[in-house]
């Protein structure tokens, strides 16, 4: 829709840009999104295989995609995979960040159902901005910029909520926030699935369009179970005001490994994550990209 002097609304003239850019540099704009899910792939199967090491008692430990990049600096010739993994991640934030300004053109959505997958691509954004950033300062050698202490950001960033006005209540809706994103990853696992919508099935097999939608459903299954067992270690630090009860997803790892059956409930945990990986690695090769 244009205003009365001919010129584009302001979001729509970004929408065009950006899509007109992304235009100019194909294929290389597909290349680099393909390589950002392979990076991903990589992170997320390997923290599953240390928890499976954790799990058999072979030495591994229940980690977050942070602690497995600090666990390949430690490698001969980490630094030189680090770089690699870290120039993905960098090419999957972008991708990320190109689909939070242009939408996903190729599913048919509703209003609601286009600001959630902006918001859920924005926080996608920042999430693998962030590793990508602790993979290029491990690949430069500056590994104390990367804490060791996988539990110290939540926990930082709980007790900075804790001592502002209304710290409390903002803190039970930061679990509460967690919360409902668990419950949209329990929807994509077990309700109507629109992992089609992204694959290019014209270029598949039926065979090949059931796995990769299998594989998606134990991927948003395992993240869906992460996220409860964050949010509720975010909603105890709001109600017994102690920060230090918070926990990311290594901690939540490590409290699920405490429970009874707790190396059985570690190794499903553990498959979820390399499922999720797989799922990455598939992406890289059937998703649409971009529209096209």
């Amino acid at each position: 829709m244009r205003r009365a002097n001919g010129a584009q609304h302001p979001k729509r003239a970004i929408e065009t840009a950006v899509r007109d850019a992304i235009a100019r540099v194909q294929p290389w704009a597909d290349r680099v999104a393909r390589a950002g899910y392979v990076a991903k792939g990589l992170v997320f199967i390997l923290v599953g295989a240390l928890a499976v090491a954790a799990a058999a008692g072979l030495g591994g430990e229940a980690t977050d995609p942070g602690g497995a990049l600090l666990t390949v600096a430690h490698l001969p010739a980490g630094r030189v995979v680090l770089a690699f993994v870290g120039l993905g991640l960098v090419g999957h934030a972008v991708f990320r960040a190109a689909l939070v300004l242009v939408g996903e053109p190729y599913t048919d959505q509703g209003p609601l159902r286009r600001m959630a997958r902006r918001i859920s691509n924005a926080f996608a954004f920042l999430v693998y901005l962030g590793m990508a950033l602790a993979a290029g300062a491990l690949a430069v050698g500056r590994s104390a910029h990367v804490s060791g202490d996988r539990n110290a950001e939540p926990r930082h960033l709980s007790a900075r909520i804790l001592v502002v006005p209304f710290g409390r209540p903002l803190l039970l809706a930061l679990a509460a926030g967690i919360l409902v994103a668990a419950a949209f990853q329990v929807v994509w696992a077990v309700g109507p699935n629109h992992v089609r919508e992204r694959l290019r099935v014209e270029e598949m097999t039926e065979r090949q369009c059931k796995t990769v939608i299998g594989v998606g459903r134990i991927a948003f299954a395992t993240r869906a179970a992460l996220l409860v067992a964050c949010g509720y270690f975010v909603a105890r630090a709001a109600i017994d005001r102690s920060p230090h009860e918070a926990r990311g997803p290594a901690g939540a790892l490590h409290a699920v490994w405490e429970l009874p059956h707790g190396d059985l409930l570690l190794a499903a945990f553990a498959a979820g994550l390399i499922g999720f990986g797989a799922y990455s690695l598939l992406a890289a090769k059937w998703r649409r990209l971009f529209g096209t």
